[in-house]
């Protein structure tokens, strides 16, 4: 449960070291007399109510504190100190940015379905796929509107080749989703995403293409440009001129004014007058 509390010698016990035995408290040492404590005191209240953990706060202006502040060995203010089960886990000396400041704490204080996503996130990445694929329909079955699970299915089935489950899913989101973006590149490089997923490919041109293919799913766009560019010069039309179909799609996915679309496009117009 969220909440800032004064700490004072007299409450330190019962709310930082026994409070942290259930979860990680963040003690911050602030003073009035410098003025970065102040914004900085404010931005860790919003994060306290937004992460939701106890920020305790401790004023170096109180001189009764100087117990607390020598047994924490302050060198600066403002200075955070995260304590988990009565231990000092953290220390976070200075004014971050929002961003990194955040990152250190999420550490301690990130939700059970962000450490869910995070795991699953993880695990697409190394291309667990069959270790990610049950936990995500289980989250989706007790929350099937969650976005954010959606998009990793949609991940988790085209690492396993499943590329009609994951069109289904993708054709979804719309741009209202924080997600938009992310699953519209997915579904415009979805052939990409299926080309990637087989296995054992055959022929010279094939495992070019293929190689290629590979680059384009992970948004490696420029070398994915050069690997079918090199292939349409070798073999313009093996596989009904898959080469150049491939660059077309990708200079689709990247618009007609980034700059690879104009480099590649050029490169392409001589290879196919020469």
């Amino acid at each position: 449960m969220a909440k800032v509390v004064q700490i004072t010698v007299e409450n330190f016990e019962t709310e930082v070291i026994q409070a942290s035995e259930t979860r990680a408290v963040a003690v911050l040492f602030s003073s009035a007399e410098y003025p970065d404590c102040g914004p900085f005191s404010q931005l860790m209240g919003q994060l306290s109510t937004s992460m939701d953990f106890t920020l305790g706060v401790v004023s170096c202006d109180d001189r009764e504190n100087m117990r607390l502040i020598q047994m924490f060995r302050v060198q600066s203010v403002p200075e955070i100190h995260v304590v988990d089960k009565g231990q000092i886990a953290d220390v976070i000396q200075g004014v971050l940015p929002e961003e990194e400041l955040k990152k250190r704490l999420e550490k301690f204080y990130v939700s059970e379905e962000a450490r869910l996503a995070n795991s699953l996130e993880d695990a697409i990445a190394q291309k667990d796929f069959d270790r990610a694929l049950p936990l995500l329909e289980d989250a989706l079955q007790k929350n099937p509107d969650d976005k954010k699970m959606q998009l990793l299915w949609a991940k988790a089935s085209l690492g396993m080749g499943d590329t009609e489950k994951a069109k289904t899913v993708l054709g979804k989101f719309t741009e209202a989703d924080d997600q938009y973006r992310e699953a519209k590149s997915l579904l415009e490089l979805l052939d990409f995403h299926a080309e990637a997923a087989k296995k054992d490919v055959q022929g010279k041109e094939a495992v070019v293409y293929h190689e290629a293919c590979k680059l384009a799913a992970a948004e490696d766009f420029e070398s994915a440009l050069q690997a079918f560019l090199n292939l349409f010069v070798e073999a313009p039309e093996w596989n009904d001129g898959a080469a150049k179909k491939a660059m077309l799609t990708l200079f689709g996915v990247l618009g007609p004014k980034h700059e690879l679309t104009w480099k590649y496009r050029a490169k392409l117009n001589t290879m196919m007058f020469i």
